[in-house]
């Protein structure tokens, strides 16, 4: 189980010795969860000096108790991103939200390698094909979805932070099993020969 140890409305968060600015001032974040997404950029700018960030959600036409529907999601899209452009590692954050909705939604961010991808047409058309075909839902590409980071561009970087501390916002949390996550991330190791 994710543990969620306190809300923050913070504007800021420190994650290993750098401040992020974030986008919890008015929501409130989740920082464990919003510390672990951040820790996955990171952890991907240390192994490819670009990471190009692409940003979608999921919505699902009938409520599950788990999130079964994500791991088969992310197993048959990976499969297809390693064939298709040589990818040795997927890096990815998502978070499970209910709110008006009886059914679940999922905001996802996926980070691939810059220097193979770097724009996300091809790929934000077969996210659609697998989640509305394989998994009787609808994606949703909201306007700006991609952020091409560089390592050494605090800038590019702090862009794409902002943008997924959304998926921690404490909003819409919490409607679920008890042995059910609340958001999932890859588990991509820092590279310290980077």
């Amino acid at each position: 189980m994710n543990p969620m140890p306190y809300r923050m409305n913070t504007r800021y968060l420190e994650v290993n010795n750098t401040v992020f600015w974030v986008n919890g001032k008015y929501s409130g974040i989740y920082s464990h969860m919003a510390k672990q997404m951040i820790g996955q950029v990171n952890a991907m700018l240390s192994h490819h000096s670009k990471v190009h960030l692409i940003r979608f959600d999921l919505r699902l036409y009938k409520y599950t108790d788990n999130n079964e529907v994500v791991s088969k999601f992310n197993r048959i899209l990976f499969k297809w991103l390693k064939r298709k452009y040589g990818l040795k590692r997927v890096g990815f954050v998502w978070c499970r939200e209910m709110e008006t909705a009886k059914q679940q939604h999922y905001h996802y961010a996926l980070m691939l390698d810059g220097h193979k991808v770097r724009h996300p047409h091809d790929i934000l058309i077969k996210v659609k094909d697998v989640w509305e075909t394989n998994l009787q839902g609808s994606e949703y590409t909201p306007k700006r979805c991609y952020y091409n980071l560089k390592r050494e561009c605090e800038a590019s970087i702090q862009r794409a932070v902002w943008r997924i501390s959304y998926l921690a916002k404490t909003r819409g949390k919490g409607y679920k099993q008890s042995q059910t996550k609340n958001y999932g991330t890859s588990r991509i190791r820092i590279n310290n020969n980077s």
